[in-house]
């Protein structure tokens, strides 16, 4: 400890390091004004209302206005165009709005009517008639001529008889003990009771001759009177001169109690506020906030949302209950960007500009700390220690803590003498055990035990070694976010969540802790949460959170968050659930009293104080917000339809409507009625039988229609509050689209009627066209069908030609083959012979050799099959018939082919070779045709070798070829391919034997490709030619040769 306090410096100041800056601050308020310049129509202001719809109502010089939040409408009493001056104003219990008028007449406002004036004693005078609610929220009127009178839903019941009412009343209330009060022009306040069953008005004792102009109830028996000479209370019938010492002898023109049990009072050219708990049960009010008005107020109201209604001379202003209370730097604050905020349990609010210094915001006034050169540095986080220590980091000085010990301020100051990992600190955090974490600009994060620093880096488990924002929980485990993911200490170990682990890209940026232990973490692509230790990214959550998240605070259930342009509130229980509902989800801007949406980026920019408050570091100042702000349920918008616009021209809204025929454009225009935040409501609409379902959320108050047909139309919009709830019911417009006469059923039934008989004609020449068409027609077949069957002769005629050329080569391939053949026929029968001479002898023996006679006579059979065979095979060759395609065995017909020109091979000394698949596939072919090839291509080798000399050799081959086929080559070592010609050998005629016909490579080829297959020729290498030709095989075949496919079937 000796050690670290060396390194350290320590300050004991009075509170004169506090430099104070300026007068003492105000927050700001939302303040808005309407006068003729921005469309308020006018007149001296008398009375304000407000109805359940949410219409603001007021009473003029000039009129009755309605105010729906965009517009100002004059209200006109039915069956009468004069406006008349209204000064009473009131919504009963019954949300029944009444209004007097300047000669003490009632008028009723129903079902969109100002009914009126309401049935009387008929005794009228031009003067004020006062109004007021009673106890029970009753319409309570007042008139010289027609007495004290309640009207209780609608119904009359005069209290007071005018002969005793007293003269000129000018205000009227009654007490929640059930008295009534009537305050008069000159004659001071009386007292209307009941004593022994008969009803007294009495004269209120030291306000005989006061003036009073307006009586506010604030207790069971307790009322405020303001008169010209100050306000008073009256509590119990006892009189209090001087309610406060600050209004003085001002004239208290009117009186207003809002929702929270505050009070207004206007005075001419002064607007006080009084709290609630500044007012005693006796009326004495400790003390009032001053709000700045532009004249004399004549008349207050406080909507259902907390909005202040000013009245005044040919004046409308109203202060806005935004919820939020902002600091300005036009009101006082040093900056406009406010960096880093806490607020410790004193309720001092710390706060550290961007552009330098650290200041305190308390009582209402700002002041610089000063001391250990904070006036010189820039502060960027601040956290709070216990009771009385506050800790900031800093950019260039490192870590200062400080203490408050009475009226002295202690300052220590850590760098990195001191043991702290850089001077240079973005962040600071006081963990649940008293240990101070620092997280450096770029050297890690280092923890403070009291006595020495300890620093951590990306070596001992860090995802980097800037430090961005630091949290932690009770039980001590610490959270640290990084422009490179979030890493957790828990039991001295790190844990580190980056991208692959489900956290959004992006440096984190803010983190915050709440209740539940949840972790909610915002980066630059939006918010996420650990629980159970998994990171999740909440889906379906609105766009605003997909970006970069600069503070998150909680409160009440709900999640306060600040973006680079957006302040939003959205319910945990919805981000955790993933499922978003109406009212889940709010942002807020300067209407609610922001002074902008637009969050810094420092950490802990978003705080909640131990009162429950949270407050927010903004780019235009520091606002806070009450716990109970926007936690009442929020008022539905009551959607208005003004009516439809047809090609610009404006159709009221009505019962009937009826447009006329044509293509229109149709504009339907509608609004919203919320006085609070007219921009902040959302529209969404349908048209039936044109949209199939309502549209999405838009704020545009008008939309188009164009060439919608005939018939009829029901629209239909609703609106959603700036909370986000819609209203239950939606508002409709029916109306109807006329149809011009070219539309009408009689004249569409008249075009069909026409059309019809137009057709019947047309038909009817079609048909007489047709008859005589079909007799050309039956000419032209005729003569057709008689050259069709001609052609057909022909054909058949080719087909026979071809199929007697085809036999005639392979006749003239035979004769070619005669003495060949009789060679070969000859061996077998000469080979008889020899056995029959043998199997003689064998029996010419004295003693028979039978079994050497059987076996001689065997040999004879064999060679006679063995002649028979060559005859059979030779006689096919010479047969003549219809080609007849069945699957064969490729290598067997070679082999027949080799035995079948052995001779004529052997007779030119050519050495036949064969090289042959074994696992070659069938083919379905004619087989006599596929000899005929064979043998063609066969004995066109030998005759090219026959004048050679040297070797001579034939080789055959057979193989598999692509896409499944078989391929069969013929090649030689002959005299090759004719120079310059071997394009030509396949055309008809063409030869280069002297006694050649030219037919035979020409038949092979036309034979081959009738069987799908392809016959060409190559030089042989390195002399002689090469003949190949290709066959589909059996698995390729077309699937309609193997249907035909003859297949003999075995006998039962």
């Amino acid at each position: 400890m000796a050690h670290c306090l060396s390194f350290a410096l320590f300050l004991l100041l009075s509170s004169s390091v506090l430099a104070a800056v300026g007068d003492k601050i105000m927050p700001s308020h939302s303040h808005d004004i309407w006068d003729a310049g921005v469309g308020f129509p006018g007149g001296y202001v008398y009375s304000i209302t407000q109805t359940a719809d949410g219409y603001l109502w007021i009473g003029t010089s000039k009129g009755l206005f309605r105010y729906d939040g965009l517009t100002f409408v004059s209200i006109r009493a039915s069956g009468s165009n004069a406006a008349f001056p209204v000064l009473g104003l009131v919504t009963d219990s019954a949300d029944q709005m009444w209004a007097a008028d300047d000669h003490t007449q009632l008028f009723r406002y129903t079902a969109g009517r100002l009914e009126g004036p309401l049935p009387d004693n008929g005794r009228h005078q031009s003067v004020a008639a006062p109004t007021n609610k009673t106890s029970d929220g009753w319409l309570l009127f007042v008139s010289t001529l027609q007495g004290l009178i309640e009207y209780e839903r609608g119904t009359a019941r005069v209290l007071l008889d005018p002969s005793n009412t007293p003269n000129w009343p000018t205000a009227v209330a009654q007490t929640a003990d059930g008295t009534f009060w009537i305050g008069t022009l000159e004659m001071g306040l009386f007292r209307l009771g009941v004593t022994r069953g008969a009803q007294e008005i009495q004269h209120v004792a030291g306000l005989e001759r006061a003036k009073i102009n307006c009586l506010l109830p604030v207790g069971p028996s307790t009322l405020l009177i303001g008169t010209d000479k100050g306000l008073m209370t009256l509590h119990n019938g006892e009189l209090i001169q001087n309610a406060n010492s600050e209004l003085g002898n001002l004239e208290i023109l009117t009186l207003a109690r809002g929702q929270k049990g505050d009070a207004w009072i206007g005075t001419d050219g002064n607007l006080f506020k009084v709290h609630a708990k500044d007012i005693h049960p006796d009326g004495r009010i400790d003390s009032l906030d001053h709000l700045a008005v532009h004249g004399t107020v004549t008349a207050l109201f406080e909507d259902r949302e907390g909005n202040l209604w000013i009245g005044g001379p040919e004046i409308i202003e109203r202060y806005r209950d935004g919820g939020f209370t902002t600091y300005l730097s036009s009101e006082g604050l040093p900056s406009n960007n406010c960096g880093a905020i806490y607020v410790d349990p004193q309720g001092r609010v710390w706060f550290a500009p961007w552009d330098g210094g650290l200041f305190q915001l308390s009582q209402g006034r700002i002041k610089q700390i000063e001391v250990m050169g904070l006036k010189d540095d820039t502060v960027y986080s601040i956290a709070g220690g216990a009771e009385d220590e506050v800790w900031v980091a800093r950019k260039y000085g490192g870590v200062t803590r400080f203490r408050l010990q009475d009226d002295a301020l202690q300052a220590s100051t850590y760098t990195r003498r001191s043991g702290l990992a850089q001077d240079a600190v973005d962040s600071i955090y006081r963990a649940a055990d008293g240990t101070v974490w620092a997280g450096t600009l770029d050297e890690g994060l280092s923890r403070f035990d009291g006595a020495k620093w300890r620093t951590f880096t990306s070596k001992d488990g860090l995802p980097s070694n800037r430090i961005s924002v630091i949290t932690g929980d009770a039980a001590g485990t610490i959270f640290v976010g990084t422009p490179d993911g979030l890493a957790v200490l828990k039991n001295d170990h790190w844990v580190v969540y980056t991208t692959h682990d489900g956290l959004p890209p992006g440096p984190v940026e803010s983190l915050f802790l709440d209740d539940a232990n949840t972790l909610w973490i915002g980066t630059t692509k939006g918010i996420s949460f650990l629980q159970s230790g998994t990171v999740h990214v909440p889906i379906g959550a609105p766009n605003a959170l997909y970006g970069e998240i600069l503070g998150i605070a909680e409160s009440n259930g709900w999640l306060w968050v600040t973006t680079r342009d957006h302040v939003v509130r959205v319910r945990c229980a919805a981000l955790l659930k993933q499922s978003f509902g109406e009212g889940d989800y709010r942002e807020f801007g300067t209407t609610e009293g922001l002074p902008s949406a637009e969050g810094v980026k420092r950490s802990r920019s978003v705080v909640k104080d131990n009162r429950g408050r949270i407050w927010f570091s903004l780019n235009q100042g520091i606002s806070v917000l009450e716990p109970s702000a926007f936690a009442a349920p929020a008022f539905p918008v009551t959607t208005r339809l003004d009516g439809i616009l047809v090609d610009g021209r404006l159709i009221p809204f009505a019962s009937q409507i009826r447009i006329p025929p044509g293509r229109h454009r149709l504009t339907f225009r509608y609004a919203g009625v919320n006085v609070s935040n007219p921009d902040g409501v959302r529209y969404r609409y349908r048209l039936d039988n044109v949209d199939s379902e309502w549209s999405e959320p838009t704020a545009l108050r008008e939309i188009d229609y164009t060439n919608i047909p005939p018939g009829r139309y029901r629209f239909q919009v609703m609106a959603r509050n700036p909370d986000g709830i819609w209203s239950g019911n939606e508002t409709t417009m029916t109306f109807e689209v006329a149809a011009a006469y070219w539309q009408t059923r009689w004249f569409l039934v008249s075009c069909v009627a026409a059309l019809a008989i137009l057709l019947w004609s047309i038909f009817r020449l079609r048909v007489r066209s047709i008859h005589q068409r079909s007799e050309q027609l039956a000419l032209v077949n005729a003569k057709l069908e008689a050259q069709i069957a001609e052609r057909k002769q022909a054909e058949e005629a080719l087909r026979q030609a071809q199929t007697d050329l085809t036999r005639a080569s392979r006749v003239s391939s035979m004769g070619e083959l005669t003495a060949s053949l009789a060679h070969e026929i000859n061996q077998p029968i000469a080979a008889a012979v020899t056995d029959a001479n043998t199997c003689l002898r064998w029996l010419s023996r004295a003693q028979p050799d039978l079994e050497e006679a059987r076996a001689a006579a065997s040999r004879i059979v064999q060679d006679g099959r063995r002649a028979g065979d060559i005859i059979n095979r030779v006689r096919l060759l010479f047969q003549k018939g219809t080609p007849q395609r069945e699957l064969v065995d490729l290598n067997e017909i070679i082999r027949e082919m080799i035995f079948l020109l052995h001779s004529e091979a052997t007779q030119f000394a050519v050495f036949v070779r064969s090289e042959l698949a074994a696992d070659l596939p069938q083919v379905m072919v004619d087989r006599v045709q596929l000899q005929q090839v064979l043998m063609n291509l066969m004995m066109n080798s030998i005759d090219a070798m026959k004048d050679m000399d040297g070797t001579r050799e034939l080789t055959i081959q057979s193989q598999r070829g692509e896409n499944g086929q078989v391929l069969i080559s013929v090649s030689d070592i002959g005299v090759g391919l004719p120079p310059q010609q071997a394009d030509k050998i396949f055309n008809a005629f063409f030869t280069t034997k002297t006694h050649g016909t030219g037919m035979g490579l020409r038949i092979s080829r036309s034979i081959i490709e009738s069987h799908g297959g392809r016959l060409w020729a190559v030089d042989n290498s390195p002399c002689g030619a090469r003949f190949c030709f290709t066959l589909p095989s059996s698995d390729e075949a077309p699937e309609e040769q193997l249907q035909n496919l003859d297949i003999p079937h075995e006998a039962p």
